[in-house]
């Protein structure tokens, strides 16, 4: 009996375990529109969209990176501060990481961005 009880506990907290850390380390990409509809928090999560090229601006003494990315429902202007990535440009998808402030603004932790379509084979 104790060892189906030790067995029975081993399996649960190994079961709850792979459970917590699957959870944690998921990416689950929200478009702008569902942002929007969730509104501001303070919780991390990860946004996707198109750059929109016309509001790239970048500070470079101060390292400050603001733009706006759009989808079919609307634009969402971004800060971020640290290294601006190489390839950002106008229509380039881009993820951003952070949190959504009550003043409209996602102010990003990082920025990440897919390889244009140039770069994969005909």
């Amino acid at each position: 009996m104790k060892f189906i009880i030790g067995g029975a506990i081993i399996v649960l907290v190994t079961g709850w375990l792979i459970y917590s850390n699957i959870e944690s380390s998921s990416a689950y990409y929200l478009t702008v529109e569902e942002l929007m509809t969730t509104g501001p928090s303070d919780r991390m999560v990860r946004v996707t969209g198109l750059v929109v090229g016309q509001t790239i601006d970048w500070d470079p003494q101060q390292m400050i990176l603001r733009f706006d990315i759009a989808d079919d429902s609307g634009s969402l202007p971004v800060l971020y501060k640290g290294v601006r990535p190489d390839m950002l440009g106008d229509g380039v998808q881009a993820v951003v990481e952070g949190k959504y402030t009550a003043s409209g603004i996602f102010e990003a932790t990082s920025v990440l961005l897919k390889c244009p379509s140039k770069y994969t084979e005909e």
